[in-house]
């Protein structure tokens, strides 16, 4: 199965308005008025009206975040992913419904993902036994992002659950924001064991749970919804290119397993030298590819003052700290201690300047 990058999209950010107005419904029905929220954010009714317009994605965002403030509730982008229905997801949300398996629904999910938002990563990858599902907003700038990114796994997981089984789980969820103080709520509500501080979000399950066929698909109705997709997507729908589809295999490895040329090559059904090969083909190498998805996930990482720098270094792949060290070194000419003293508040206040 390979990625689908909605970065590609010419770095345009957004969410649909028919999903910022079931998120806004949701809130209301927590006893919140969203109105004011959503003026606090910068966003008015009239953005609402069009159910394919879209509202910027740092919008959105900032309204999860000032909604978790002003309600105290710490997990309410969780919380609202699991009220949503199929239909809260657009033609998006129904392709995967009606799919045979959950290993089919989610792939056709991620493949489609950006008819509902922009400026977003979300890949299915298959990795030996297991599936994994990654999803990240790809602008650095936009932070804190926590409620989004628990909103996205959350609202993901339970649209599986309704439209498959009611107690289907991942077996594990990872999380890129640091461990709230009680994980609990979380835990009950994925079902999993859930890690936080981690090179992405996203979540990992055995491959056989994903291919019991559920039900018989209709060819002729999800035709003309992946058509209808398609349309809403127009000049953005793109084939995924091959470095995409190793940066989706490094994302889904980072941190559980070793990511080297030739296990990639194996999974993506490549000799390690047509890989290089065909790689190369398109202006960079399995190294570059490597060394650009631990730098930029390093980056996130360091900024958090909680981590330690051998914690960073097993959390993306290497083989021990002073590997990471000398990385990093030859990277930025500093170490990763002078980064974490110098900018760990760097991300925020680049989002506060935006």
């Amino acid at each position: 199965m390979l990625p689908h990058d909605a970065s590609a999209r010419g770095k345009i950010s957004f969410v649909r308005a028919s999903l910022m107005s079931a998120v806004a419904r949701e809130l209301g029905r927590t006893g919140t008025r969203p109105e004011p929220l959503l003026a606090q954010a910068g966003i008015n009714s009239g953005q609402l009206s069009d159910p394919y317009g879209e509202i910027p994605l740092l919008q959105f965002v900032r309204f999860l975040e000032t909604s978790a403030h002003l309600t105290s509730d710490p997990h309410i982008g969780a919380g609202i992913g699991t009220r949503l229905s199929v239909g809260d997801l657009g033609p998006v949300g129904i392709a995967l419904s009606l799919s045979q398996s959950i290993d089919v629904g989610i792939s056709r999910f991620s493949r489609f993902s950006n008819a509902l938002q922009g400026g977003t990563e979300s890949q299915w990858v298959e990795d030996g036994g297991m599936c994994v599902f990654t999803y990240r907003v790809s602008d650095p700038k936009i932070w804190p992002r926590k409620q989004d990114s628990e909103f996205s796994l959350a609202s993901l997981v339970h649209i599986v659950r309704s439209s498959f089984w009611s107690r289907w789980s991942p077996d594990e969820v990872h999380f890129e924001h640091e461990a709230p103080h009680d994980v609990r709520p979380l835990q009950a509500l994925f079902g999993c064991k859930i890690r936080f501080a981690q090179p992405i979000n996203r979540f990992l399950v055995e491959k056989e749970r994903c291919l019991a066929t559920a039900r018989t698909e209709d060819p002729a109705h999800l035709m003309a919804l992946e058509r209808h997709i398609t349309e809403i997507m127009g000049s953005t729908l793109h084939c995924s290119t091959l470095s995409a589809s190793v940066s989706a295999l490094i994302d889904a490895s980072l941190g559980l397993s070793p990511v080297t040329l030739a296990r990639v090559a194996r999974v993506l059904k490549l000799t390690p030298r047509s890989l290089q090969r065909k790689l190369s083909l398109e202006g960079t190498s399995f190294r570059e590819v490597l060394e650009r998805q631990r730098k930029d996930k390093a980056k996130v990482l360091l900024s958090n003052p909680n981590i330690k720098v051998s914690d960073v270094s097993e959390r993306l792949g290497y083989s021990d700290p002073t590997a990471f060290w000398r990385a990093w070194k030859s990277w930025t000419g500093e170490s990763p201690t002078f980064m974490k003293k110098t900018s760990g508040h760097e991300v925020v206040q680049r989002t506060e300047a935006s």
